[in-house]
């Protein structure tokens, strides 16, 4: 039988060794809205509803101005897909391409990718909580290595060029 997840129960299990500054939100038409951070990564866990699942929720959004150079350009831009297909594959839950206005989009006019795994009462615990902010975060980190990577091996590759 599913059990009703309180706010204080979530807090109760979220490991303070861990994750940092929590903070409740509310207002946004959720039962409750916990902000935290994970190694200075911004995630929510959000219970919408008083039966319903506790979410977990990343986005990492790109900078527009770094990843503009990938994302315009259909070779750099299918390597970046390429190299992030394995990571998002591992991701917890599922993702969404969202573009700069938050609405779903397909990759070349990705803005920012939201990851989201669920926890439902019947299965949550501190253990399963805290295994999905930590691979929520963990993800969010490995996109945004892959993107900085890519980046930097095009300037580098933008220098090579330049200096033959």
């Amino acid at each position: 039988m599913a059990t009703h997840l309180s706010r204080e129960q979530t807090e109760a299990w979220l490991d303070e060794s861990v994750v940092q500054n929590v903070e409740s939100e509310s207002g946004d038409g959720t039962e409750y809205n916990l902000q935290l951070q994970l190694s200075r990564l911004p995630l929510h866990v959000i219970k919408e509803e008083t039966w319903g699942p506790l979410r977990v929720v990343g986005e990492c959004t790109f900078d527009t101005d770094r990843v503009a150079a990938l994302v315009e350009n259909a070779e750099r831009r299918q390597e970046l897909l390429l190299r992030l297909n394995p990571v998002l594959a591992g991701a917890p839950g599922f993702y969404t391409f969202l573009d700069d206005e938050g609405d779903p989009c397909e990759f070349p006019r990705v803005h920012s990718i939201l990851l989201e795994d669920r926890l439902y009462p019947d299965g949550a615990s501190q253990q399963a909580l805290m295994r999905s902010v930590m691979a929520t975060a963990s993800t969010m980190r490995s996109i945004q290595n892959t993107a900085a990577a890519l980046q930097n091996q095009s300037i580098q590759r933008a220098h090579d060029d330049s200096t033959e």
